[in-house]
């Protein structure tokens, strides 16, 4: 009877395209048939001989009348599963107890990550596998949780669109279906593969899973005159209230304060720099609107919020690499890492909400020297122009000069200014360029780089939203060092001289750090608390609905009737299939 089926199977394989619906169809039979003639195939151990037969059979054709397969975004599943159970020897995974115990604790420990476990809900909530498409259905959801660990739940460029430049991001880590096969018989091994290792992020999951499931919301504070510190007011005691639940202020100046008259006191002042301070604000002690606008921040908003971070973090671990220039542009901080430290930090200023810095991945490869400055064409329209039309003299008091395309100078009372043509401004190099010292430069399509500024005032500011799109860092020379650091000695001496001269040098950085642009809102900090950041572009709200849309309908998925019973591969066709073969 073995050897008829046998040759029903490989019959079945050399259909021609054009019967492929049999070839399904005796797929199904043929895998349904060993299940009873030659062991279970839901064994751990089958006989070496139905192993042998189930290896003639794809995978893939069998996946494919499988209800309920997990789609994937990084590999087409049918594939997937076909590799992932050759590795096996096409031996069944999860009748293995001690194996699916292990899947479904990594799977509920994926809440701490931000992620639903509802996602997976078939493999954690499934009974033992009744037959091969069980097995294969739970395999998938392994696969999508891996993915979701590894890449983000979801596509990036889909919400918050983010630039590539050629070669970038380069390939570190395993992939998917490497995570899966090398350590398919430990799922928990496979999960730490996946998560992110980076430290932002090992710190965030800590700080998001201690959070309460179901934080507790205020009423919010009622808008008014800022609240100063000496002053009276009856929205103190609310006030108060709301630092002691966030962890700002003792219970025992909460009582204080509470009595009459209602007085904003030194403890209450304190309390409210400390919060300004966890939450990227201007430190005065004053509460205005933006101070309150933060503490209105519902403690389930602020929840979420660390959430869609958690996922953001999941998309720059992705495209990272071991040696990386990391800048938060809702921060306004840089970072150079290799590999897991972070060797240097300091901040920067970034673009505008009207003009913002691009989210972008490339690669420092060029260094300019006290460079100068030509005015980007938006700048030239939108700012200088107008100063130029008030005021013709405005060229002169701030060394602009005037140039064609092929970089002549030009007679700047030669120029139609209400209807200029082929002219470009330029500013030499000196103490007023805004590009400062240093440029460094990187392929991209937005006419972005990192530089110095003369603007160093700004750096004091809580927000340092004030470019026009390029990031200005306080600290250009450190980072220059440290590049310059990977030369050698004698380059080093040699780009302090070219400075020193004045003149404008371009240097080639070879084997430069990649420059990732990035954008998030949470983090925890070196103290350990966590801290929310001002959200300068509005990225989070849309975010944050796209989770909540993703969960909605992972949640009906769950409890929809049948959601997480066994799948049904039209079983009447199947059996009159099977009759007939007979």
């Amino acid at each position: 009877m073995l050897q008829d089926d046998r040759r029903i199977c490989r019959f079945a394989l050399q259909t021609m395209p054009g019967e492929y619906l049999l070839l399904k169809k005796c797929t199904v039979f043929c895998l349904t048939s060993l299940a009873v003639l030659a062991g279970p195939l839901l064994a751990d151990s089958p006989p070496a001989e139905a192993v042998h037969i189930v290896s003639d059979i794809p995978v893939r054709h069998f996946s494919e009348g499988c209800t309920g397969v997990a789609a994937l975004r990084t590999l087409d599943v049918h594939s997937a599963l076909g590799d992932i159970y050759q590795h096996s020897d096409y031996r069944p995974i999860w009748t293995n107890s001690r194996r699916m115990d292990s899947l479904r604790t990594e799977l509920r420990q994926l809440s701490n990550d931000g992620l639903i476990p509802a996602d997976y809900a078939y493999a954690l909530h499934a009974p033992v596998p009744a037959d091969l498409c069980d097995d294969l259905r739970i395999t998938s959801e392994y696969l999508l949780a891996l993915e979701h660990l590894r890449f983000g739940r979801f596509v990036q460029n889909e919400h918050e669109p983010v630039w590539l430049a050629p070669g970038q991001p380069p390939r570190l880590g395993p992939t998917l279906l490497e995570l899966a096969v090398d350590a398919l018989d430990d799922p928990r091994a496979a999960f730490e593969r996946a998560r992110p290792a980076l430290p932002l992020y090992r710190q965030l999951r800590a700080a998001y899973a201690a959070l309460p499931d179901r934080p507790l919301d205020f009423l919010p504070i009622p808008a008014g005159p800022t609240l100063k510190p000496g002053q009276n007011d009856p929205r103190l005691p609310q006030l108060a209230q709301r630092l002691i639940a966030k962890g700002y202020l003792q219970e025992l100046s909460w009582q204080r304060i509470r009595a009459q008259p209602l007085r904003y006191d030194a403890a209450l002042e304190q309390a409210v720099r400390a919060f300004q301070a966890d939450h990227a604000l201007e430190t005065d002690g004053l509460v205005g609107r933006q101070t309150l606008a933060a503490l209105n921040v519902t403690a389930s908003e602020r929840k979420q919020q660390v959430r869609i971070n958690l996922e953001r973090l999941r998309w720059l671990s992705a495209l990272r690499d071991e040696y990386v220039v990391l800048v938060n542009s809702a921060g306004g901080d840089i970072r150079l890492y290799r590999g897991q430290d972070r060797v240097w930090a300091s901040r920067v200023q970034v673009g505008t909400k009207a003009r913002q810095t691009p989210l972008l991945v490339s690669r420092i490869n060029r260094l300019t020297l006290n460079p100068s400055w030509t005015i980007p064409p938006t700048i030239l329209r939108e700012d200088k122009l107008p100063e130029i039309r008030k005021d013709p003299a405005y060229l002169q008091a701030h060394d602009l000069h005037v140039l064609d395309y092929s970089g002549r100078y030009l007679n700047p009372l030669d120029i139609d200014w209400n209807n200029p043509r082929g002219v470009m401004l330029r500013m030499a190099p000196g103490p007023k360029n805004p590009l400062g010292r240093m440029v460094f430069r990187f392929p991209n399509p937005f006419s972005v780089y990192l530089h110095d500024t003369p603007s160093q005032h700004l750096f004091s500011r809580a927000a340092r939203t004030v470019s026009s799109g390029c990031v200005r860092v306080q600290s250009a020379g450190d980072l220059a060092d440290r590049l310059v650091a990977e030369m050698g000695e004698a380059q080093q001496q040699r780009i302090q001289g070219l400075l020193d001269r004045g003149r404008t040098y371009e240097l080639s950085v070879p084997d430069g750090p990649q420059l990732i642009l990035s954008y998030w809102t949470t983090e925890v900090n070196a103290a350990g608390r966590l801290i929310h950041m001002p959200d300068p572009y509005d990225l989070d709200p849309a975010l944050m609905a796209v989770f909540q849309q993703a969960d909605a309908a992972a949640t009906a998925k769950m409890r929809a009737p049948h959601s997480t019973q066994p799948r049904d591969v039209g079983r009447s066709e199947d059996s009159l299939f099977e009759t007939i073969l007979q």
